[in-house]
Formats: C-alpha cells, structure tokens, sequence
C-alpha cells in the first residue's frame, strides 16, 4: 500500500466495495444471455428485438462502468506531510476518534485501522485507514467494506479526513482541545417536513409502480426492476419513520 498508496481490500470486502458494479453487470448479462438466445439457439421467447435488448443494456453497461471507475478511484490514499511524533499522532487520533465516534480497531507504529458505525447520517458507517510513511500520512476513508454495500457516505468520507487533518494542525499547533456543545438536529422542521411532503408520496408511487412492474410485466428484467424500486422506496420510509420514533421518544 505504501508503493501503490492504494487501499488493498479482502477479497470479500472488494466485493462489497464493487457490488453496485457487479449488480448492473448482472442486468448486462441477463440481456446478453436473451442475445443468445436470439442469435445462437433460436429459443428466445420474449416481445423484444435483439436491437431492443441492446438499447436496454447500453445504460446499464456504462453505468457499470461508471461506478467501476468510481470505486476504483476511492481506494486511492491521500498523502499528508506531517513530522510528528508517535505521541502527537496518537493525539491526533485520540481527539478524531472522540469526535466523530472511531472505533479503533488497530495502531500500531505504522498502521491505524478505524471503523464508523450507522448512527443516523445517512452512511451505514465507513472504514478508516492511515499508513505512517517516513514524514508523510497516507488517510483513506470509505465506506465500510466489512458491513454493507454503499456508494455514498453523504459526506462522512470526506469530514472523517478533514476533521482528522484539523485535529492533526491543532496537535502540531498546542491548540487545546474545543469544548463542543451537540447540535441536535430538528426531524419536526419545516425544511424536513417539506422534504417529506414530497418524498413520501414519491415512495408511495415508487411501491405501486413496482407492485405493477412485478404483476404485469412478462420480463424478467423488468420485474427485477419493479422489485428493486419497491425496495428503494421501502427501506427509505423505513429508516425515516424510524428517525422520527426515536427523535420522539428521545425528546
């Protein structure tokens, strides 16, 4: 990793990083096997031509090659020119890890390995790596490759490195350390409840489109997408409603 400064992942945890990649492959192979049998064994019994099923996959290919290049790209480490002393590093870390909830797993005198739970900011959590090389920091954030498969953090990737590198200049700068007082977020504001206004009645749509979708559509690709628009809108509304259930039980 120090000579590629590139993230190296298990062989599972590539296929969590990758699964989004893998899913749209899939719908590319499902057309291309209908291709098969249009072409190759003559026993295709859809509605759609060959030409059709093209148009279909064409999307689903270069989304697929999209996001490869995406994932691809967050492996990548951030280098950061920083002397510091054992000491001073195990404050940086000490100091991030009391801000933004780190569960350290590992550090030691060159490798440091932290995880961030779910807890309500839309990321199911990420996985922090920081390498110590010579007078440099290499620091990489993604999303947590041990849990479940994501492509976005809402920017948790991001606030673990920028609140690692704040932390890292107050350290090398004697800034004590800041009293912070927890803003609790509002879920009963009316920029939520506008949100919501219109969300939930596009989930509600989503779930009918889908049930539709699965009932009366005579391909499997569509049916596959049916489902997975039902899922989408069900686990949103899911989560939703559970962040208002505990808001109010908390307040």
């Amino acid at each position: 990793m120090k000579n590629s400064k590139r993230l190296k992942l298990t062989t599972m945890q590539a296929f969590t990083h990758y699964q989004i990649v893998f899913f749209f492959l899939f719908i590319v192979l499902l057309t291309a096997w209908n291709l098969f049998e249009i072409y190759v064994t003559d026993t295709y019994s859809g509605v759609r031509t060959g030409e059709e099923l093209l148009i279909v996959a064409l999307p689903f290919l270069l989304l697929a090659g999209l996001f490869a290049f995406v994932q691809h790209r967050r492996l990548r480490f951030k280098e950061i020119d920083a002397a510091l002393t054992e000491e001073q590093f195990q404050e940086v870390v000490q100091r991030t890890a009391k801000d933004l909830s780190w569960r350290i797993d590992k550090n030691n005198n060159t490798f440091f390995r932290a995880h961030r739970s779910w807890n309500w900011t839309g990321s199911w959590g990420e996985m922090v790596t920081i390498i110590k090389y010579k007078n440099h920091l290499l620091i990489n954030s993604i999303c947590d490759p041990d849990y479940v498969s994501s492509i976005i953090s809402y920017g948790q990737n991001k606030k673990n490195i920028d609140v690692f590198k704040k932390n890292l200049t107050d350290v090398l700068n004697n800034t004590p350390i800041e009293v912070k007082i927890e803003k609790v977020n509002n879920e009963w504001s009316i920029k939520r409840m506008i949100i919501r206004l219109f969300a939930y009645p596009f989930c509600a749509f989503l779930i009918v489109f889908g049930a539709y979708m699965l009932v009366e559509s005579s391909t499997f690709n569509a049916m596959i997408s049916g489902l997975v628009a039902m899922v989408v809108a069900g686990v949103y509304l899911y989560l939703d409603m559970k962040i208002l259930a505990t808001k109010t039980k908390d307040k």
